[in-house]
């Protein structure tokens, strides 16, 4: 776990918008939803996001504590770079809009549903992740068709309760490479498009 003082912890009071084709540097600072205008982390699906990205915006060098709301939402393609969660919240990040979604390095943890949670056809790509201790790591939104198509690489994924990734679209797709795996439950569930090489189950 990163180690934040507790002076380079920020309350976030209301969503903070990275703008299309800005860059958010964080610098490692940890920032947490003040509970009564944003968020308080429970599973409350009326929650606002810590971070709103637009398309083409970039997130790096964060750490989003606790409470972290309803973390990340991306609307087009962005890119998320060595961000950690620290306590999911309700989700770490949601894919809001049609776009291409990298999340590139990071981590996130503790949560009692889903990790990432996919609205919007798009192609979600999480390269050397680390995903620790939720329900499920990847869940396209219940009862949708759309196409998804989802890439993991070089990750780390530990202890999901239920899958990795589970949709209800006989269109989705996911290609995972290069990961190890332990304690994941069915870990494709509801997906009939798979593609998997050079993983390792632990």
């Amino acid at each position: 776990m990163i180690e934040v003082p507790p002076s380079d912890t920020i309350t976030v009071n209301q969503t903070i918008v990275v703008e299309s084709g800005e860059v958010f540097d964080g610098e490692g600072k940890r920032y947490v939803a003040n509970p009564d205008t944003v968020g308080d982390g429970s599973q409350g699906e009326d929650q606002d996001p810590v971070f709103r990205l637009e398309d083409g915006a970039t997130l790096k060098n964060v750490v989003i504590g606790h409470p972290a709301a309803d973390g990340v939402h991306t609307y087009g393609d962005v890119l998320v770079q060595n961000v950690v969660w620290e306590d999911i919240g309700e989700d770490a990040l949601t894919i809001k809009d049609d776009g291409h979604v990298t999340i590139r390095g990071g981590m996130a943890q503790k949560g009692s549903d889903k990790m990432f949670q996919v609205n919007a056809p798009s192609t979600f790509e999480i390269i050397n992740f680390t995903a620790d201790d939720a329900g499920k790591m990847i869940r396209q939104n219940g009862g949708t068709t759309f196409k998804t198509s989802i890439f993991i690489d070089g990750s780390v994924i530990t202890n999901m309760d239920e899958a990795i990734f589970r949709t209800d679209s006989d269109s989705s797709e996911v290609t995972m490479t290069n990961t190890r795996y332990s304690d994941v439950g069915r870990k494709w569930y509801n997906v009939e498009n798979v593609s998997e090489s050079g993983n390792y189950e632990y």
